[in-house]
């Protein structure tokens, strides 16, 4: 699929998480802009306005309530040779969001199953491949116990040129919990 002009949703991530895995994504594949962030729906054409895409995922969006995503360990996707960071807790979540976003005007059948996941490392030199995996596996070795992550927002974006993404819309999951 060619992802000039496509459109994604996704949870951007912050903090310490963030900053590690930006860092270590730049270290994997220099000059890589994609800042941290879990893909909730993957890219895809729209075939309807912008503003009707973002009404329909924010109404959808906002049935769900805030919840906390942690990280599980470095893995790779055999079939790309994408090295990522899973998820284990908000995994239930993330891919419920995604199903329920996967419908309508935002439907598609994707190429491959839903794994809620952050990028670490994609499109590697065959030669180097080994080394950043390992690389990858022990700072991430070096850098636990992780955080959480608060997931309250998802962002629409939209690719216009083949390294840039552009954030288009906030969608805010439903009710806030009470605090104390």
């Amino acid at each position: 699929m060619d992802f000039i002009n496509s459109y994604a949703i996704v949870a951007y991530v912050a903090g310490p998480i963030a900053r590690f895995a930006d860092r270590l994504r730049n270290d994997l594949v220099p000059g890589t802009g994609h800042h941290a962030h879990v893909t909730v729906l993957p890219p895809r054409p729209l075939s309807c306005s912008i503003a009707e895409a973002t009404e329909f995922a924010a109404r959808l969006v906002a049935q769900f309530d805030p919840f906390e995503v942690r990280m599980g360990e470095v893995k790779v996707f055999d079939s790309s040779q994408v090295i990522y960071l899973s998820v284990t807790e908000g995994f239930v979540e993330l891919r419920a969001i995604h199903d329920v976003l996967n419908t309508g005007i935002l439907e598609l059948k994707e190429p491959f199953q839903y794994v809620p996941h952050i990028t670490l490392g994609q499109q590697l030199q065959p030669d180097t491949f080994r080394n950043s995996l390992e690389l990858a596996q022990r700072r991430w070795r070096e850098f636990a116990p992780a955080p959480a992550i608060r997931i309250d927002t998802l962002t629409l974006v939209q690719q216009r040129t083949n390294s840039a993404w552009h954030d288009l819309a906030e969608l805010a999951l439903g009710r806030v919990p009470a605090v104390g």
